[in-house]
Parts: structure tokens; C-alpha cells; sequence
């Protein structure tokens, strides 16, 4: 699963997203990937440097399970603990998926129109000025609905149906600070989830960390 390989510390490069999944039982049929691209349009001065900033590219992946249980009424569903798996790429910073608070909801023709929202809890490196990554946030918007049907737990609805997207990394330090990056993505790919294969988007070649070379490297900077 997707986060087995996040917990051994695989990072992916802004120019090449993986989404790895392997389907090795019944049990994970419901599992679902995708992958994004995006921008920065906006970042505390807190986080600035010159491998994170306003030129930095966006990319990432997570994955969710579309049969996870959770509250669906006229206009809002909610599905806590739906979030499986995530990583995202800002420049030169990553962070991951961790275990904690996570939820998908869905907003169906309510005041701001249509939302389809991730949020998840995520975990990174501490950067000098002591913020480290803690809360990831996308929304997908259409303002005057339309985008989806009901509130049942269902995939993210495709760019073009879409008027606005967001996506927000809050960062916190040891005092309760918080600042965050955010921006909007211009790219969401659904990753199909065929038996016992591992699935790579384009340029994966370049992936570090996948050869043995590069795993021997990830486990002596741990060790």
C-alpha cells in the first residue's frame, strides 16, 4: 500500500509522481489513487528559501478508500478516517501521510456551491526557522454546483467540471505558530490499480530512492 512506502522514506521529485499501490486481496478493492500538479500563489515569509517559494513547483499523490463509512446527508457527507495515504513536494520540501486526524467531505449545492474536500494530518522535516509540516488541505470547487451528484463518498470530480481549485500545507513549530504554502493545482490523474503491478507516471527514471543503490543511500542517512 501506498503508505507502507511512504514509512520507508521514498521520496518523490517534483518532475516525477509515483503512485504506488499493489492489490494483493479483496480488502483493497475499494482503494483509490491520484496524482497532482500545481503552483504556488502564496507563502508565509517563515517558510521562504530558496528551495521553497513562489517559483516552486507542486507535485504529489494521495489515496483514499471509497468504501469508507461515515455520514451522508442532503448536502454534506462526511467520511472520517477515508485517507490512506498522501505525499506532496513544494520545491525542495516533502511531507507524508501519518496517522491521525483525516477526513474527506463532500459539499453538494450548498451556499459556495459544490466542495470536494481532502484534509489529512502529515508530517516533514523541521526547517530552520522550526516550522515543520502538519495538515495538508485540497478543495475542489464549483461555485454554482454541478460538479458531482449527492454526498456519497466518491471520486474527486475532474479539473474541467471545476471553477476553482485550492490546496494548503500548514506548517506548525513547537510553540503552536502556525504558517502555511498554498496554492492550486492544474493537474489531477486518476492512477488505475491493476493486480500486483506498480503503477509510474512519466519520467520515472529519474525517481530516487526505487534502485537498491538508492535504498542503501535512504537507510545509511537514517542509520
Amino acid at each position: 500500500m501506498m503508505k507502507q512506502w511512504f514509512r520507508r522514506g521514498l521520496l518523490l521529485p517534483a518532475a516525477a509522481i509515483c503512485v504506488v499501490s499493489v492489490q494483493i486481496g479483496a480488502a483493497q478493492a475499494a482503494l483509490v489513487d491520484y496524482s497532482f500538479n500545481g503552483t504556488v500563489s502564496n507563502i508565509s515569509g517563515a517558510l521562504l528559501s530558496p528551495t521553497m517559494n513562489l517559483t516552486s513547483s507542486v507535485s504529489g499523490a494521495f489515496q483514499f478508500d471509497n468504501a469508507t463509512a461515515g455520514t451522508s446527508g442532503p448536502h454534506v457527507g462526511n467520511y472520517p478516517g477515508a485517507v490512506t495515504g498522501l505525499i506532496v513536494q513544494i520545491g525542495g520540501y516533502t511531507a507524508s501521510y501519518t496517522v491521525g486526524s483525516n477526513t474527506i467531505t463532500l459539499f453538494d449545492n450548498v451556499g459556495f456551491g459544490d466542495r470536494w474536500r481532502l484534509a489529512t494530518d502529515v508530517t516533514g522535516g523541521v526547517l530552520p526557522s522550526g516550522y515543520s509540516a502538519a495538515r495538508f488541505d485540497l478543495q475542489l470547487d464549483h461555485d454554482t454546483g454541478g460538479a458531482f451528484t449527492g454526498t456519497n463518498l466518491q471520486n474527486p470530480p475532474s479539473l474541467a467540471s471545476l471553477t476553482g481549485t485550492r490546496w494548503r500545507l500548514t506548517f506548525s513549530d513547537l510553540t503552536g505558530n502556525e504558517v502555511n504554502v498554498r496554492g492550486a493545482i492544474n493537474q489531477l490523474t486518476a492512477v488505475p490499480l491493476p493486480a500486483a503491478v506498480l503503477l509510474f507516471g512519466a519520467g520515472l527514471i529519474s525517481l530516487v530512492g526505487l534502485g537498491a543503490g538508492g535504498l542503501r543511500n535512504l537507510r545509511g542517512a537514517k542509520a
